[in-house]
């Protein structure tokens, strides 16, 4: 990796910079005003992705049209400007799926790909492609945004757009590296609610906010305990994870 891609420079490292400058906020907090810490000096430039140009079509492909990945699919189908070109998941019926709905919208029939778990590679390939979405098992999330960015495309992602640290670094560092934009796509933060309150925090309707917490709570008993889609491998993530971290 480059200094200019990684922010490194003169021995430092930008991973470990912000692990120290983490563990050193919390330790001076005590002693110093909130806002002195706008006083620490940024090590290696940050290597910021260039805005582009406002396109009037963007040509998604899709991988993983489970229960949500279909959701989304459906409602792309209804955005003005929105072209669904392909999909991609390891069962085939559910490609068919998504291609029926697109046809019944009136839309072109999306290019299927259902080879296997790694079909999606054919897919990012494409060169009639902008963006890949991918609404995947949550351990396929980084390999597939990461490939797709070195494949020329944005990335956007369900939730969460990764598993470890390590893998957000892979993120980052990915989009730095190839300019592409990767992003997760949280229906929880930019939902009518939620872009309500944001929206009354900024025109400071709250005062000045010193803390804030929020946590992911609803009963997922029944789609955790299904036989069928997510509750065929979300299940087994709730035994390892299972805080709002």
């Amino acid at each position: 990796m480059s200094t200019s891609q990684t922010g490194s420079t003169a021995g430092f490292n930008r991973r470990d910079f912000l692990k120290t400058a983490t563990a050193s906020a919390g330790a001076a907090l005590g002693a110093m005003a909130l806002e002195g810490c706008s006083g620490l000096t940024r090590v290696g430039p940050t290597a910021m992705i260039p805005a582009f140009k406002p396109r009037e079509v963007v040509r998604i492909g899709f991988v993983g049209v489970g229960g949500m990945g279909t959701n989304h699919c459906n409602n792309l189908l209804k955005i003005e400007g929105a072209e669904l070109r392909a999909v991609c998941d390891i069962v085939p019926e559910k490609v068919a799926n998504v291609q029926k709905l697109a046809e019944q919208a009136g839309k072109p029939k999306p290019v299927g790909y259902s080879r296997g778990p790694w079909d999606f590679k054919r897919l990012c390939d494409r060169e009639d492609l902008d963006l890949v979405y991918t609404a995947t098992p949550w351990e396929w999330h980084v390999p597939v945004c990461v490939y797709a960015m070195k494949a020329g495309k944005h990335a956007a992602t369900e939730v969460p757009a990764a598993m470890t640290l390590e893998e957000c670094w892979q993120l980052v560092e990915t989009s730095e590296q190839t300019r592409r934009h990767g992003i997760m796509m949280e229906n929880c933060c930019y939902d009518h609610s939620e872009m309500m309150v944001l929206n009354m925090v900024r025109k400071g309707l709250f005062g000045t906010i010193v803390h804030a917490a929020g946590g992911y709570m609803h009963d997922l008993r029944g789609l955790k305990f299904s036989g069928a889609g997510e509750g065929l491998w979300r299940r087994a993530h709730g035994w390892t994870f299972d805080g709002n971290l």
